[in-house]
């Protein structure tokens, strides 16, 4: 075996070689890593400006007439309904609600109450039908108020209005 009629790399060669690739894939992290950090920041930025104007402007209650919350709920059957009169205490007018009422065998969801605005200082009342042979006889209401942040609608979950079966009175006797 003659040793001369090998030929190879140079040492230096493989060195800068070995150098320009790992300068190369590190180019190629950082960018990677860069874009990722970015959008992490803009998504904790919308989700952080929307936690902060749902916490501190957006408030509803059950409005009371002398002591008595007006939120009850009657009828049978197919014939059922919920009945409130709810006030906007907050900063900023709500631009729907969505209700959705735990039944003892179904949970239903009404959005017909969405696109319906409580401006600030101001009260609405909804008497909407539900159905006790569908969904059983009512758990929980639960109001959830909705506003329009950057002309996108986003619900503010966090100051829900919940009533349990406690907090409800039957309007039909």
């Amino acid at each position: 075996m003659n040793k001369k009629n090998k030929r190879g790399v140079s040492p230096l060669i493989a060195t800068v070689l070995l150098i320009a690739f790992a300068v190369a894939l590190g180019a190629v992290v950082m960018n990677w890593g860069r874009s990722y950090v970015q959008d992490t920041a803009e998504d904790v930025r919308t989700k952080s400006d929307r936690d902060v104007k749902c916490s501190q402007d957006v408030g509803i209650e059950v409005q009371k007439i002398d002591t008595t919350p007006q939120m009850c709920y009657g009828g049978s059957g197919t014939a059922g309904f919920l009945d409130f009169t709810i006030y906007n205490k907050g900063h900023k007018n709500i631009a729907s609600l969505t209700v959705t009422i735990v039944g003892s065998t179904a949970v239903y969801t009404n959005s017909s109450v969405n696109g319906t605005s409580v401006n600030i200082g101001q009260m609405m009342r909804k008497n909407m039908s539900y159905s006790y042979t569908t969904y059983g006889s009512i758990q929980l209401v639960k109001i959830v108020p909705e506003i329009t942040l950057g002309g996108v609608l986003t619900a503010c979950s966090g100051n829900a209005l919940e009533k349990g079966t406690s907090d409800l009175r039957n309007c039909s006797g």
